[in-house]
């Protein structure tokens, strides 16, 4: 089971939003940092975690040298792949 990494960090929330969030989250019985995390997936669900990189990538050496360490990469490989074409793009 692969365990995922969270992050502590903080908001400034006006003080009745905040309220109503936590009654929301309590009638759900969740703990506000699930309800408010369940908020912000569904919120972002359909962006890619990488940008979408155009295809044909520019041949530069770079690529070239990193293609070679990956054999056997179509174009149609490649746009299937978010991740590899992401570094691939950079």
């Amino acid at each position: 089971m692969e365990t995922t990494r969270r992050i502590q960090t903080a908001f400034r929330l006006e003080e009745s939003l905040l309220n109503r969030l936590k009654k929301k989250a309590g009638r759900q019985n969740k703990s506000l940092n699930s309800y408010v995390e369940a908020l912000l997936k569904a919120d972002v669900r359909d962006e890619p975690e990488y940008p979408r990189v155009s295809f044909p990538i520019p041949q530069s050496a770079r690529v070239s040298r990193m293609l070679d360490i990956l054999p056997g990469f179509t174009d149609e490989e490649l746009q299937n792949d978010d991740k590899l074409a992401y570094i691939l793009g950079k």
